[in-house]
Protein backbone atom coordinates (compact mmCIF):
# COMPACT_ATOMS: atom_id res chain seq x y z
CA UNK A 1 0.00 0.00 0.00
CA UNK A 2 1.32 3.46 -0.88
CA UNK A 3 2.16 5.97 1.83
CA UNK A 4 -0.54 8.57 2.47
CA UNK A 5 1.29 11.66 1.22
CA UNK A 6 -1.35 14.05 2.57
CA UNK A 7 -0.79 12.81 6.12
CA UNK A 8 2.99 12.82 5.55
CA UNK A 9 2.80 16.47 4.48
CA UNK A 10 0.74 17.31 7.56
CA UNK A 11 3.36 15.62 9.78
CA UNK A 12 6.09 17.60 8.01
CA UNK A 13 4.17 20.81 8.74
CA UNK A 14 3.69 19.85 12.42
CA UNK A 15 7.40 19.24 12.86
CA UNK A 16 8.46 22.24 10.83
CA UNK A 17 6.11 24.59 12.69
CA UNK A 18 7.75 23.48 15.96
CA UNK A 19 11.25 24.07 14.59
CA UNK A 20 12.09 20.38 14.79
CA UNK A 21 14.60 18.87 12.38
CA UNK A 22 13.96 15.34 11.12
CA UNK A 23 15.06 12.73 8.64
CA UNK A 24 12.76 10.50 6.59
CA UNK A 25 13.32 6.82 5.78
CA UNK A 26 11.11 4.09 4.40
CA UNK A 27 10.85 1.05 6.68
CA UNK A 28 8.23 -1.07 8.44
CA UNK A 29 5.92 -0.45 5.48
CA UNK A 30 5.81 3.23 6.42
CA UNK A 31 7.51 6.55 5.81
CA UNK A 32 9.42 6.95 9.07
CA UNK A 33 10.22 10.33 10.61
CA UNK A 34 13.38 10.26 12.72
CA UNK A 35 14.02 13.00 15.26
CA UNK A 36 17.44 13.22 16.88
CA UNK A 37 18.46 10.00 15.14
CA UNK A 38 15.61 7.97 16.69
CA UNK A 39 12.37 6.79 15.16
CA UNK A 40 9.56 9.11 16.21
CA UNK A 41 6.60 8.16 14.00
CA UNK A 42 5.67 6.79 10.63
CA UNK A 43 2.97 7.42 8.06
CA UNK A 44 1.33 4.28 6.76
CA UNK A 45 -0.82 3.65 3.76
CA UNK A 46 -4.44 4.59 4.27
CA UNK A 47 -3.63 7.52 6.55
CA UNK A 48 -2.71 5.72 9.75
CA UNK A 49 0.35 6.37 11.89
CA UNK A 50 2.89 4.22 13.65
CA UNK A 51 3.93 6.22 16.71
CA UNK A 52 6.66 5.70 19.27
CA UNK A 53 5.64 6.98 22.69
CA UNK A 54 6.94 6.86 26.24
CA UNK A 55 6.00 3.36 27.43
CA UNK A 56 4.84 4.80 30.75
CA UNK A 57 2.18 6.80 28.83
CA UNK A 58 1.12 4.01 26.50
CA UNK A 59 -1.68 2.55 28.61
CA UNK A 60 -3.25 5.95 29.26
CA UNK A 61 -2.97 6.99 25.60
CA UNK A 62 -4.66 3.76 24.53
CA UNK A 63 -7.43 4.15 27.12
CA UNK A 64 -8.10 7.75 26.06
CA UNK A 65 -8.06 6.87 22.36
CA UNK A 66 -10.24 3.79 22.56
CA UNK A 67 -9.81 0.54 20.64
CA UNK A 68 -10.96 1.97 17.32
CA UNK A 69 -8.38 4.75 17.33
CA UNK A 70 -5.17 3.16 18.60
CA UNK A 71 -3.73 -0.20 19.55
CA UNK A 72 -0.35 -1.71 20.32
CA UNK A 73 1.45 -2.08 16.99
CA UNK A 74 2.11 -5.53 15.59
CA UNK A 75 5.09 -6.83 13.65
CA UNK A 76 3.60 -9.84 11.96
CA UNK A 77 1.66 -11.51 14.77
CA UNK A 78 3.87 -10.27 17.61
CA UNK A 79 3.22 -6.98 19.39
CA UNK A 80 6.04 -4.46 19.24
CA UNK A 81 5.76 -3.50 22.90
CA UNK A 82 4.16 -0.59 24.76
CA UNK A 83 6.25 2.09 23.05
CA UNK A 84 4.80 1.37 19.62
CA UNK A 85 1.20 2.20 18.76
CA UNK A 86 -0.81 1.97 15.57
CA UNK A 87 -3.06 4.99 15.25
CA UNK A 88 -6.18 4.82 13.10
CA UNK A 89 -6.60 7.21 10.17
CA UNK A 90 -9.79 8.45 11.88
CA UNK A 91 -7.72 9.60 14.88
CA UNK A 92 -5.61 11.95 12.75
CA UNK A 93 -8.29 13.04 10.32
CA UNK A 94 -8.30 16.57 11.76
CA UNK A 95 -5.46 18.80 12.90
CA UNK A 96 -6.29 18.43 16.61
CA UNK A 97 -5.96 14.65 16.37
CA UNK A 98 -2.65 14.80 14.55
CA UNK A 99 -1.32 17.38 17.02
CA UNK A 100 -2.35 15.13 19.94
CA UNK A 101 -0.32 12.21 18.59
CA UNK A 102 2.68 14.31 17.56
CA UNK A 103 2.69 15.82 21.08
CA UNK A 104 2.72 12.31 22.57
CA UNK A 105 5.62 11.28 20.32
CA UNK A 106 7.68 14.35 21.20
CA UNK A 107 7.25 13.83 24.95
CA UNK A 108 9.20 10.58 24.65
Amino acid sequence: MAIDEEVANRVRSELSDRGIEWEEKRMFGALIFMVGGAIALGCRGGGGLLVRVDPSESEELLREAGPWYAQVALMGEKDMGPSWLDVSPDAVEDDAGLTHWVDAVLRR
